[in-house]
């Protein structure tokens, strides 16, 4: 989010002091993103006061007198004396803001009288809705009566104070404190309540944020020609300055001075307050603070840091801007530096492109030498001198006293950099001409190159081309790319993280939601353990299937009694992870500590999921037909019900799947895996052994998850016929595994309980079913399945 310029000039209105023309509405104009911010929350606390307040009449009369107020008496006239006090110190803050807004901000006047009339007007709107919707009691409690409140003053007020800006302007301190003493003075007298002073204050602060997200505001930068005076104070006189590059929150400026020649001024003020801090604060959530180190977290303490790293590199011998100055102008910051000299590398010519490389390897490891990390290596930033050095031309992002890794990062940032100059292998060769490298380091360098850490334009310039590929071949060879062990972890929190965490939340709302509509005691109660038994017989021919199942496409020989085990561990690993990917990626483990290379793992593994889905689907369609079969009648289509959850997956499905992005994470993911995996599938589907082996596999895992079903739901004194069992359990067990949840929790449960209800099972008895099941099948497994991947681990099986 960043603030833009609204350009609308208006007629000019003159009265300035030096006699040229000013006008209400100047074009320079933008949207501070945190003013959008401030705007979003009040108007949704503003909408939790109108939709909660009706709810409980009763609390909101409590809230309304929980501060006394005072009648009569001696203390009550000298509230009322101090109440005219305050309101005459009210009225001459809000008269100095106008003053100062006369005389400097003609735009402020509009825009407060725009928010003044907007408070107004919402407030009276919304006060007389309430009064219609909820109740003149509810409507009187919040807006207070027609006449004597105090609230629509107050809501003008505010209004008027937010719409027109005046933060750190003359008599901001002043208007806050006298108005605080009015509202005090207000809730003493009784002129104000404490839920009409939330309402009066909410209406007014939003409709303040309102008029200057639609209106505008001035930027907080100062004046060019209160800069020309700051930087001649500090001996920098410039005979030209020209913009050179804005934004909300900052501009750039060239120079130029008789005494220090061309020099670059960026201006920092607070109108991008909020934005950098809540950028910086997700890449340190997101990726580990080795990654990222200590970033400022405003644009103050950025442009602080630029000053003092870029005097280290030239302690360092690194050539970089020279900085000048670091000068207050108000709320402003001014840096002034004079900008580094050279040829971009990307505009090098052919000779000039490796001579270019290497001193950019070797400037980059002077920066290092100091401790200091570039952060940002990209190709417009580096620059060819013409003594032959090499330096950066700017330190933005740069930090000081860095970690090994964020070195290393700049060392993988600079390499991708360089490889589109001169190709991966010559910048390979400049690395190691620069830096002494072991097999270890350079194992681990091949490893950094990741996207997730590029600087932003160097990622989107390598995106979709194979240059990363190339650079990790040119370190370590075509065939040591699967040798890369023990990368370092860069992320903290991957995009699957977080919606595993959004999914398990949202699962734990409609498991609650669930548990509430049945009583868990009285169902375990009247539940028959033998049945239940039975049900966790059932969960453990699961695993039997799924080691058969996997037996069948290895060519080495696994032995059934350690495969069993391996697939109880998954049912561990299932808890935090979804569905499929624990599994699948712990098979591939089990296999490789097995003696597979992890192509082969890896192909065998989803060989044998891909046999699974196509033995599952004709399951899925045969018990879908016999679903319609009865004594009397037989019937070439599925039983209405069985259509209704067939159809109701298959949408959910094909939703999922025609989201482009899950389109292009597909063919990703996929046409690679099918390239590598269809020769060793038809070898598996032309051997008639394999193919029954795996048959019986899929048949065994299959049957004792619908086993447990059945025998969960027998245990509450209900059942369902076979063929439409088989498809209630397959339905849900595909949604669950397309849900972001570890074990699909939540979605399978939802499903499961959707079908069953479908299918005649009455709605109480389908909930203690499918939670009987899914304790049988999911949480009981889970301790069992810890045992068994810890003794795996110490025998090194996975």
């Amino acid at each position: 989010m960043s603030g833009f310029s609204l350009r609308r000039p208006r007629r000019p209105i003159t009265g300035a002091t030096d006699g040229s023309p000013r006008s209400f509405w100047p074009a320079a104009r933008i949207r501070r993103p945190l003013d959008i911010g401030r705007l979003v929350l009040t108007s949704g606390l503003l909408a939790v006061v109108l939709t909660v307040a009706p709810i409980d009449l009763g609390q909101l009369r409590a809230i309304a007198s929980l501060l006394p107020t005072v009648r009569s008496g001696l203390p009550r006239i000298v509230l009322a004396i101090a109440n005219v006090a305050v309101s005459v110190a009210v009225f001459g803050a809000l008269t100095a803001l106008v003053v100062d807004a006369v005389r400097s901000r003609r735009l402020a006047l509009t825009s407060a009288a725009m928010a003044c009339v907007t408070g107004l007007v919402m407030a009276f709107g919304l006060g007389l809705l309430l009064r219609v919707v909820a109740g003149d009691e509810i409507g009187r409690l919040l807006t207070g009566p027609w006449s004597g409140s105090a609230g629509l003053a107050i809501t003008a007020v505010i209004a008027l104070l937010v719409g027109s800006d005046p933060h750190g302007r003359r008599g901001w301190v002043a208007a806050r404190v006298s108005v605080a003493g009015a509202v005090a003075c207000d809730l003493a007298l009784g002129s104000l309540t404490v839920p009409s002073l939330a309402y009066a204050a909410l209406v007014g602060a939003a409709a303040g944020f309102a008029v200057r997200v639609a209106v505008g505001v001035v930027p907080a930068r100062p004046p060019e020609e209160v800069l020309r005076a700051v930087l001649a104070d500090a001996d920098l006189v410039l005979t030209a300055l020209t913009p050179l590059e804005q934004a909300a929150g900052r501009i750039r400026y060239t120079g130029v001075g008789p005494d220090v020649g061309e020099v670059r001024v960026t201006v920092v003020d607070p109108d991008r307050g909020g934005v950098p801090f809540v950028r910086r604060i997700w890449r340190l959530l997101r990726l580990r603070t080795a990654v990222v180190g200590r970033p400022a977290l405003t644009l103050r303490g950025q442009l602080e840091r630029q000053a003092l790293t870029a005097g280290l590199a030239k302690a360092a011998g690194v050539p970089a801007p020279e900085v000048l100055a670091l000068l207050a102008a108000g709320p402003a910051l001014v840096l002034v530096e004079r900008p580094l000299v050279g040829v971009r590398i990307s505009a090098c010519s052919a000779d000039e492109a490796g001579r270019a490389v290497a001193a950019a390897f070797v400037a980059l490891r002077r920066l290092h030498g100091v401790g200091v990390a570039h952060g940002a290596v990209t190709a417009e930033g580096i620059r060819l001198l013409p003594d032959g050095g090499a330096g950066f031309a700017d330190f933005s992002l740069a930090q000081p006293a860095t970690t090994e890794l964020q070195r290393g990062l700049d060392v993988a940032a600079l390499l991708v950099v360089t490889a589109a100059e001169v190709g991966a292998d010559a910048a390979v060769a400049a690395l190691r001409a620069t830096y002494a490298l072991t097999p270890a380091t350079e194992a681990r360098l091949a490893a950094l190159l990741q996207p997730v850490v590029l600087p932003p334009p160097l990622r989107r310039e390598v995106r979709r081309t194979p240059r990363l590929g190339e650079v990790r071949e040119a370190i370590i060879g075509p065939g040591g790319l699967r040798g890369i062990v023990g990368a370092p972890r860069l992320e903290r929190l991957r995009p699957r993280t977080v919606l595993s965490i959004v999914g398990g939340t949202v699962a734990v709302y409609l498991l609650a939601t669930q548990l509430s509509r049945v009583s868990i005691g009285a169902a375990i109660r009247a539940a028959n353990p033998g049945w239940l038994a039975v049900a966790v017989v059932g969960s453990a021919l699961t695993y039997l299937g799924s080691a058969v199942a996997l037996q069948a496409f290895v060519s080495t020989r696994l032995p059934l009694g350690r495969t069993v085990f391996a697939q109880l561990a998954a049912s561990f690993v299932a808890l935090v992870t979804p569905p499929a990917v624990g599994h699948v990626g712990l098979n591939i483990r089990y296999l490789q500590k097995s003696g597979l290379s992890t192509a082969t793992a890896t192909a065998d593994v989803a060989v044998k999921e891909l046999v699974t889905v196509i033995i599952t689907v004709p399951l899925l369609l045969i018990c879908g037909w016999l679903s319609g079969v009865s004594g009397s009648r037989l019937a070439l289509l599925p039983s209405g019900t069985v259509l209704a959850i067939l159809g109701a997956t298959a949408a959910v499905m094909a939703v999922i799947a025609l989201a482009p992005p899950t389109r292009r994470l597909l063919r990703r993911r996929l046409e690679p895996l099918i390239r590598r995996t269809l020769p060793q599938l038809i070898t598996t589907l032309s051997d008639p052994k394999r193919l029954a082996t795996a048959l019986v596999g899929v048949l065994v895992l299959n049957g004792g998850y619908v086993l447990a079903l059945d025998a969960s739901l027998r245990a509450f004194s209900t059942s369902l016929g076979l063929p439409t069992l088989v498809v209630v359990y397959l339905a849900a067990s595909t949604l669950g595994s397309a849900a972001p949840t570890p074990g699909g929790l939540g979605a399978i449960e939802a499903a499961l309980v959707a079908g069953l209800t479908a299918a005649g099972v009455p709605v109480g008895a389908s909930i203690t079913a499918v939670l009987a099941f899914r304790a049988a099948t999911f949480w009981l497994p889970a301790p069992l399945g810890w045992g068994a991947f810890v003794m795996l681990q110490r025998r090194s099986r996975i």
